[in-house]
């Protein structure tokens, strides 16, 4: 039983870090149609701007979080100001290309920068533990947890209730109409931008404290967060928390007991079973760019 629960809470924390990648890929898509192939590296960006926050610049653990965050959202802005904008009128693969590009330089500015060792973060909470029945929880996963469902919360209202969600949905069901009707599609694309910078950042500096971070550490949340956005519907933020939640029960439950050695090719067979029986994902969306 101690087994059980241990797996089961690494799997709901697995898959709350790769909902939080995943609907850094929504916002994004929602507002843009621009499915961001460096978001993985903006994991890792975010990830390594908050290890030397606290390591390089001495600021407390919540404080390098913080300004990791924010300069994340900094960066996503960059991102759409230089690979995005001047694209915009462009075919969608021009922009693809370029944010391959973008991957690319992140990557290579990294090495340089922080070179290609592995790095380790502190957490807020250390290396504290809870016993519950038994099993051993880091407070991380908690912490994990907790976090993510108050962010994907917060998403889910700010985009039922707000007038900058209202706009978003706007655009995502019909962009030109939208535009026609006063919709400010360049700060909406800005904010988008930003925003998903920053939920990968968060993704990042919440998961890295449980192993250490280096160049690939993005890259292998974000192949993982795309299978559960496609498990979910790609659109819905509900269907993507529940692909999410499925890709970590999946690798962590069947991995752990079944097929030990395969664990993380897993989520990608569920995933190819699902579009072979539901194209449209466990969730479906009638929005035209989700």
């Amino acid at each position: 039983m101690d087994r059980f629960i241990a797996l089961l809470l690494s799997g709901v924390a697995y898959g709350a870090i790769l909902a939080l990648v995943a609907l850094g890929f929504i916002v994004l898509y929602r507002a843009t149609g621009v499915v961001n192939f460096a978001h993985g590296d903006l994991v890792t960006l975010g990830t390594y701007i908050a290890i030397w926050s606290i390591d390089s610049l001495k600021l407390p653990t919540v404080v390098g979080y913080a300004f990791a965050i924010v300069a994340m959202f900094g960066v996503g802005v960059v991102i759409e100001r230089v690979a995005y904008a001047p694209l915009r009128a462009r075919p969608p693969l021009v922009v693809v290309i370029a944010t391959l590009a973008a991957a690319v330089v992140i990557e290579g500015v990294l090495a340089v920068w922080q070179g290609s060792s592995p790095k380790l973060l502190s957490s807020p909470v250390g290396n504290r533990v809870w016993s519950i029945d038994g099993a051993d929880i880091a407070v991380q996963r908690v912490l994990i947890i907790g976090v993510a469902a108050v962010v994907i919360i917060g998403l889910m209202l700010v985009f039922a209730r707000t007038s900058i969600g209202r706009q978003l949905r706007a655009i995502a069901t019909d962009p030109e109409t939208a535009q026609l009707y006063g919709v400010r599609t360049r700060l909406m694309s800005v904010l988008a931008f930003g925003t998903s910078a920053a939920l990968a950042t968060l993704a990042g500096i919440l998961v890295a404290p449980l192993s250490a971070a280096d160049l690939t550490f993005g890259f292998d949340l974000m192949v993982s967060a795309f299978a559960a956005a496609v498990l979910g519907g790609f659109g819905s933020f509900g269907g993507v928390a529940l692909g999410a939640l499925a890709v970590g029960l999946i690798q962590q439950l069947l991995g752990g007991y079944v097929f030990t050695g395969y664990s993380e090719t897993l989520p990608f067979v569920v995933m190819f079973i699902v579009i072979a029986v539901r194209p449209s994902g466990l969730v479906s969306t009638t929005a035209s760019r989700l």
